[in-house]
């Protein structure tokens, strides 16, 4: 029995034109991977070979398009034949421009100066994913002869009821790629919001948490906390330290005027710490008060408070060891008894 002519020309078709296909890819994989590995950029090698990776199985598919043509197979199977096919080719090259995208911006944000982490990549990867799947499907569908002009004022009309729902999540979602992009904090900074200091230790697409210094996990509203004064505790190259003592009025004159000395030796005597001035600045209601300044010239706030620390240790063993006592609030009542005439 003979074979159909059509079977023999869809065969050599598909013969033809894979042979076609793989020979070309090689080419090209050895020509451009050559030109690729002399730059000194490794985009461009990702993109040859995001491209060749695309464009085998996209010629592969084309080939069996082709071959299917000759079959003279009409109506609804060559309908969905040709549905199938450019439907794949839409989603390869969709996978295709949605890999370069990523990659280029991944490269962007690795040059950087504000050293944004991959926590940016993370929150644009699925609006660049939703953008190039949703202008992909417009394009198959516009190709497939869909008329767009009503798809269009439909959702025109229900988008107004969509961005009013979806408000909140947006502004959520802007808040947070405001903060990885402008770095007003980082995960593992210290900052100071209200009464609060604690450590960032996630940034998350509508909170932040925050673990205290005592411990405690607090969990902020990135609206709130970019709405309020924020203080970044580890944005400091120069720490300036001030400290308000008082000691007790029944304290000797000498020794009031020897503990501004003592703050200094103090001071100087710790490593890391640079003393500026230390003086006996005024009468309170139960303590003469004394101010000392010194700076830790270091970024780090756990740094700069094991230092403070030292110098708090170092200050109360010098006052034990002298016998001066620190003063705490309290009054004194003094009572004077008035002398009565004889009657």
């Amino acid at each position: 029995m003979p074979v159909p002519d059509f079977l023999v020309d869809s065969s050599a078709r598909l013969v033809l034109g894979c042979l076609i296909v793989w020979l070309v890819t090689r080419l090209l994989r050895r020509v451009l991977m050559g030109l690729a590995q002399r730059t000194v950029s490794r985009a461009d090698d990702f993109v040859v070979k995001a491209v060749l990776a695309t464009a085998e199985p996209l010629g592969y598919l084309g080939v069996a398009y082709w071959a299917w043509q000759s079959l003279p197979i009409e109506g609804r199977g060559d309908w969905i034949v040709s549905f199938i096919t450019r439907l794949l080719a839409v989603v390869l090259v969709v996978r295709l421009v949605n890999s370069v995208l990523l990659r280029l911006l991944r490269g962007v944000l690795a040059r950087v100066p504000s050293s944004v982490t991959t926590e940016t990549l993370v929150a644009l990867s699925p609006l660049i994913r939703t953008s190039v799947w949703i202008l992909g499907a417009l394009i198959f569908l516009q190709n497939q002869g869909v008329q767009l002009g009503a798809i269009f004022a439909t959702l025109a009309g229900a988008g107004i009821g969509l961005g009013l729902a979806l408000q909140g999540p947006v502004k959520d979602f802007i808040v947070y790629v405001t903060i990885l992009l402008d770095k007003p904090f980082v995960v593992g900074g210290v900052i100071r919001y209200k009464d609060l200091i604690g450590v960032v230790e996630r940034v998350g697409v509508r909170f932040t948490q925050i673990r205290s210094l005592d411990g405690q996990r607090v969990v902020v509203d990135n609206t709130a906390l970019l709405s309020d004064e924020l203080q970044n505790l580890d944005d400091l190259p120069r720490r300036r330290i001030v400290h308000r003592i008082g000691v007790t009025y029944d304290t000797p004159a000498e020794t009031v005027a020897a503990i501004p000395g003592m703050m200094e030796e103090i001071a100087t005597s710790v490593e890391g710490v640079e003393f500026d001035r230390a003086h006996f600045i005024s009468f309170a209601d139960s303590a003469l008060l004394f101010e000392f300044v010194y700076a830790v010239p270091s970024s780090d706030f756990v740094h700069a408070l094991d230092l403070q620390q030292v110098v708090n240790l170092a200050l109360l063993r010098r006052f034990a060891a002298e016998g001066i006592q620190f003063a705490f609030p309290s009054q004194t009542l003094y009572l004077q008894q008035q002398k009565t005439d004889p009657a």
